[in-house]
């Protein structure tokens, strides 16, 4: 997973020094110290985007052979600037998650509070880091939903990653660390303590105002 990741930072540096080359000042007027004045970062905006899904853990071996699930995320931030280089993004997201094992279906259905850090390297480029919560709101095999009685329904975790803003448009990449179990139960009911967290990589489109 890290090639992917480190492959998507490098386009959107790639992607923010052509949009700086063909749309921002011209070199006489560019001030190339870091810390100056960076851009607009407060508003907010809707977004939405690719989940690539797994689970992961030293007792995912119990599972036997399954494969990763891709499926999407969506909702809302908000950005409050505390500097030019510096602000802070609360997000509300509905997030999808889950596995394909045994010709089945696993899905998990979270809305989440990511609340990041957000620190701005270019003019469109910045690194988003910060802890997230979510609530477990349905599970499904298949079509058909499962009791959730088992599975720990409160997540929480870690979210890192990093956004080229293109006039109005965000255009982002994430890992998603999931830090709960994700059962704490078994089948009859007795606690059990069985490493088998989430892992998300997500790909995102926002647009801001």
């Amino acid at each position: 997973m890290k090639h992917p990741i480190l492959l998507f930072i490098a386009f959107l540096i790639s992607a923010s020094a052509f949009a700086q080359t063909e749309y921002g000042p011209s070199t006489g007027q560019q001030n190339h110290n870091l810390f100056s004045d960076i851009g607009r970062n407060a508003g907010f905006g809707i977004k939405g985007g690719v989940n690539f899904a797994t689970l992961r853990g030293s007792d995912a071996d119990v599972l036997g052979n399954f494969k990763g699930l891709t499926t999407f995320h969506a909702g809302v931030y908000t950005q409050f600037s505390l500097g030019n280089t510096f602000s802070i993004q609360p997000e509300a997201l509905y997030s999808r998650k889950g596995i394909e094992r045994n010709d089945s279906t696993f899905r998990f259905d979270y809305l989440e509070v990511p609340i990041l850090a957000v620190f701005n390297i270019t003019e469109t480029v910045s690194v988003h880091l910060g802890p997230q919560v979510g609530v477990l709101m349905s599970a499904k095999e298949d079509d058909t939903e499962v009791s959730i009685e088992p599975l720990n329904t409160f997540a929480y975790g870690l979210a890192a990653g990093a956004e080229a803003r293109l006039s109005i448009f965000r255009l982002g990449a994430r890992y998603n660390l999931g830090l709960e179990d994700l059962r704490k139960e078994n089948n009859e009911g007795k606690k059990i303590s069985q490493d088998l967290k989430h892992g998300v990589f997500q790909v995102y489109l926002g647009v801001g105002f």
